[in-house]
């Protein structure tokens, strides 16, 4: 009941939720990514306390496990505290992870989502690799530029030219996460603002992307946003909690935590060809779902869902 109610809160009450999650479950055909971390209500509706007893048994285990420990420590002395607390637990099987290779898009992909909501919304999304799994090692670093580009602060080209030029956009914002154990993507969102409508907005964005792709971005721009990047990532390394996190997530999903070391030079060293590149091989129609947000009364009632919707435990 308090995951069902958790799911409701995140999920079920939260329309751009429900975007998102259907967002995920359109834009891929075989990644696990397109089935929701908490699961789908259907679900968590028939899921018992021994299967979430054996799932916990099976992966809840100390060879399953990245202990990361960031401070002013002694090696020696953390590594004995951790023996002395984790050294009695039980290893498990740990089946070899074999996730479906993701089928080739061939084509644009669109969702709408109708639920009752305030306002509409627009998510559109591409498929790009990650750290480790790219053509070229430098493809996501240039993506995460690309991403600043467009929304990396008030000066950036989404707020200057969506939000306070045309006044298209109440919202409009790009991210993309480098880091992953599986190919991802490159998002951009938006709200549009009274007066305009989401098909406008898609177009507004379709043209930053365009834009990124067909011009070379100015040299004074690239330091300007290169520069942001690093600051922020410079300011996220003085938490502990952040560097622990960063590591711990590294290590986790495949890849050395010393990339982390490594990440602010290869921001630095991306060139305005290689942004103008990732744009023109990745940010394409054939990459590309589109998920609308078409808001209902607010005081309109949902039908349940149909209890063999979802149905995706155990997969």
């Amino acid at each position: 009941a308090v995951v069902r109610e958790e799911r409701r809160l995140r999920t079920e009450d939260k329309p751009t939720g429900k975007v998102y999650e259907q967002f995920n479950a359109v834009a891929w055909r075989a990644s696990p990514y397109r089935n929701p971390v908490i699961g789908w209500m259907n679900d968590l509706e028939h899921m018992t306390v021994d299967d979430l007893a054996a799932w916990y048994r099976r992966w809840y285990a100390p060879n399953n496990a990245t202990l990361v420990v960031a401070g002013d420590v002694q090696p020696e002395a953390v590594r004995d505290m951790a023996e002395r607390q984790f050294g009695d637990l039980a290893t498990s099987r740990i089946p070899a992870l074999k996730p479906p290779a993701e089928p080739q898009q061939a084509g644009e992909t669109r969702v709408q989502v109708r639920v009752p909501a305030r306002q509409p919304y627009l998510m559109m999304g591409y498929k790009t690799p990650i750290v480790g799994q790219s053509s070229e090692p430098w493809e996501p670093y240039a993506l995460y530029v690309l991403s600043s580009v467009l929304d990396g602060g008030e000066s950036a080209r989404l707020s200057r030219d969506l939000v306070r030029g045309s006044g298209i956009a109440a919202s409009a914002g790009a991210d993309y996460g480098s880091y992953s154990r599986l190919p991802g993507m490159f998002l951009l969102d938006g709200t549009p603002t009274d007066g305009h409508t989401v098909a406008e907005l898609e177009q507004a964005l379709r043209q930053a992307v365009a834009r990124v792709r067909d011009e070379l971005i100015d040299p004074a721009e690239l330091k300007r946003v290169v520069t942001q990047a690093v600051a922020d990532k410079v300011y996220e390394a003085d938490s502990l909690f952040n560097q622990a996190t960063e590591i711990g997530v590294l290590e986790t999903i495949g890849l050395d935590w010393r990339l982390s070391t490594t990440e602010i030079d290869a921001l630095k060293a991306v060139t305005p060809e290689q942004v103008r590149t990732v744009a023109q091989r990745y940010l394409i129609d054939d990459n590309l779902t589109v998920a609308t947000l078409m808001p209902l009364p607010m005081d309109q009632q949902q039908p349940r869902a149909a209890s063999s919707a979802g149905g995706r435990h155990g997969s």
